[in-house]
């Protein structure tokens, strides 16, 4: 078969055909129960290898390979096989994108829809799929625009043999718990993964003046040995904050730190082979080009995924229509958008708040996932947020102590570390000075209703 990668190696395992990249061999491992591939920690075991997490998933039956993976911090994907069928899992929020395909003429899976067209042969969109929805290659959820792929999406693992993509989780109503015990356990599980990361390479962690950097700060201080800060000169109001705050915080703790300046227009891809992506994006791939330039061989952590626990959407009317959804996930309110919309719908069980579930299932597997698509051909991107323990427990408080712009939680860690931590200024900007001022003014809601009604919102 003509395989569209170079440089390509071939496995066979339980008639399977795996093809990788030469250089992400240390990333496949195989034995005769799995197939994993990616990068993943275990903030149990610090020390642990690809190899030997996935060695601690032999011979346990599938709810118990569960709550393990549930505990991984990475992006990966598993394939277990058990009784003569295969079980597709991946990380928890479809940082690594897994497209499946499956047939009368074959299994596939693949990080690219275009990967599995180009072998199949078969390119055929749905019936009724919008001509924008294939311009802009939207994926809505799992519903991908090709008539035989579908996407996997966090919470789910698919049944190869029923040709079925099961909801594992959330099975029951989260718990509500204390601010200050969610809070230190979150704040323990982000060191050690952190720590983990930091015993198989050095680390660059980006600091700016928002929540989620900070909190990876943080968590890094017992591995600052092995890190190097730095922030993007951003040349917006944004930017110009970034840097002031990221100044302060490191020099709080006596940590250096590295100002990069760029501009995107200079930056030269000519020479780098154009790597074989759908969802492709130029400025993406000469900003991880940047990174690399500057951190080479080194683990790039960043706060994506944070935002699942942090109310994003919010606030908005209650009893949202199929419409209404659709605006909030940014595409058309005609019937195949609808469908799709509803279809994951039905599988929603209201143990996490809808607004939430939609940015974790639909928004980190489609964006967040794509955008890592891109720059992992560069770099090694992770977020210690993508933990489906650490987001449990995050949720697993009362929604108010959750706000985006005044996170209790996310305080109280910080707090933990250092109370100067807490009381430096968070995203000082005009805007959210604004925002705040509503909120003291309790007319907040009423400005995010209204705007919502005429769809003015940019979510």
């Amino acid at each position: 078969m003509d395989f569209p990668i170079n440089h390509g190696e071939i496995f066979f395992h339980n008639g399977l055909s795996i093809a990788i990249h030469s250089s992400n061999r240390n990333h496949l491992v195989i034995n005769n129960e799995l197939i994993f591939f990616g990068e993943c920690f275990d903030y149990e075991n610090t020390q642990f290898t690809n190899a030997e997490i996935a060695e601690q998933l032999k011979g346990l039956s599938l709810e118990k390979k569960i709550e393990k993976i549930n505990k991984l911090t990475g992006f990966f994907i598993f394939l277990f096989f058990e009784n003569g069928n295969v079980y597709i899992f991946n990380d928890a929020s479809g940082q690594l994108e897994t497209y499946i395909s499956n047939t009368d003429d074959g299994l596939y899976i693949s990080a690219q829809p275009n990967m599995i067209t180009a072998i199949s042969g078969d390119t055929s969109y749905r019936d009724n799929v919008p001509q924008y929805i294939i311009d802009r290659k939207i994926n809505i959820f799992q519903k991908t625009p090709f008539k035989h792929i579908d996407k996997l999406i966090p919470n789910f693992y698919y049944n190869v043999n029923d040709k079925k993509y099961v909801r594992f989780y959330p099975m029951k109503a989260l718990p509500v718990l204390p601010v200050d015990e969610v809070a230190k356990e979150a704040l323990a599980v982000l060191e050690d993964s952190i720590a983990s990361m930091a015993f198989r390479k050095k680390i660059s962690l980006a600091v700016t003046a928002g929540w989620d950097s900070r909190i990876l700060f943080a968590a890094s201080l017992k591995n600052a040995d092995k890190a190097v800060y730095y922030v993007l000169n951003h040349q917006t109001e944004d930017g110009r904050q970034d840097v002031k705050i990221a100044g302060q915080i490191t020099g709080h703790f006596s940590k250096e730190l590295k100002v990069i300046d760029y501009d995107v227009s200079s930056i030269d891809l000519s020479g780098n082979d154009t790597p074989v992506i759908w969802k492709d994006d130029e400025k993406g791939r000469k900003m991880s080009h940047l990174m690399n330039a500057h951190f080479p061989d080194r683990y790039l952590i960043n706060g994506n995924i944070s935002e699942v626990a942090r109310n994003f959407y919010d606030p908005l009317p209650e009893n949202l229509s199929l419409s209404e959804l659709c605006y909030i996930i940014g595409i058309e309110d005609g019937p195949y958008e609808k469908d799709a919309v509803k279809e994951w719908l039905e599988t929603h069980n209201q143990h996490v708040h809808l607004l939430d579930s939609i940015y974790w299932e639909h928004k980190m597997p489609n964006w967040a996932g794509a955008s890592k698509s891109v720059s992992n051909v560069y770099n090694t991107v992770i977020s210690p947020f993508n933990n489906r323990y650490l987001l449990n427990l995050l949720l697993s408080t009362k929604r108010k102590d959750r706000d985006k712009y005044f996170h209790k939680i996310y305080s109280s860690i910080l707090k933990n570390v250092d109370v100067h931590l807490a009381g430096i200024p968070l995203n000082p900007t005009k805007k959210h000075q604004q925002i705040s001022m509503m909120k003291k003014l309790q007319v907040y809601p009423l400005y995010r209703h209204l705007f919502f009604k005429m769809k003015k919102l940019k979510f």
